[in-house]
């Protein structure tokens, strides 16, 4: 007995940075792609068949040919219009992302996307209305919200063992280039606030 194969098309805005470079695309759809797909429980097996987005024309054209890709585009609302993609996901700067994300849901597009989904609450807010009103699925890649580490400290927290607490630390788990270290360097997107940049925004 045969089962169906279905193929979802998954348009990947921001794939030049980071996140959607290293983590998503080459740790995670690649591989997928490459396997061939996976099976679900009831024997469906699917494929992914990534669309590469990004802003940069020759970056996004060389790391569709460096990795197979046979589409990529520079034109994101086009891409989200297209009746034929299936999920659109962002890992662009959070500035541009609750806008992206809105536009995906009302075209009736699946959303996964980096954290955060917006800069603001009420922004987050209107998204989710949004996605509930479409009755499309959005995931968010809070990596780091469960892991039992996080999961003690909040206890801890709302146990009241640190009493009142005046002031946090936190620190960056890598290196963000400032952009004076190398005259052709220019400074990260993560340290400018106006670009959705900053620990607080991002964690």
């Amino acid at each position: 007995m045969g089962f169906e194969t279905k193929t979802i098309r998954i348009a990947m805005n921001g794939i030049t940075g980071r996140m959607g470079y290293r983590q998503h695309l080459l740790r995670s759809i690649l591989p997928i792609r490459d396997a061939g797909g996976f099976t679900l429980e009831d024997g469906t097996r699917v494929q992914v068949e990534p669309i590469l987005v990004g802003r940069n024309e020759a970056k996004i054209r060389e790391l569709a040919e460096q990795h197979k890709v046979s589409e990529w585009t520079t034109d994101l609302d086009a891409v989200i219009n297209d009746p034929t993609v299936d999920v659109v996901f962002d890992a662009s700067m959070t500035s541009l992302r609750a806008a992206t994300l809105k536009k995906a849901m009302l075209a009736g597009k699946h959303i996964f996307t980096e954290k955060p989904t917006a800069e603001t609450l009420e922004e987050a807010i209107e998204l989710a209305r949004i996605g509930k009103e479409a009755g499309v699925t959005a995931g968010v890649v809070h990596d780091k919200l469960y892991l039992p580490g996080l999961v003690k400290l909040r206890r801890l927290v709302d146990e009241g063992f640190f009493g009142r607490i005046l002031s946090i630390r936190g620190e960056f788990g890598y290196w963000v280039f400032e952009g004076d270290v190398q005259a052709a360097q220019r400074p990260s997107w993560n340290y400018r606030k106006e670009d959705g940049g900053g620990m607080t925004t991002d964690m």
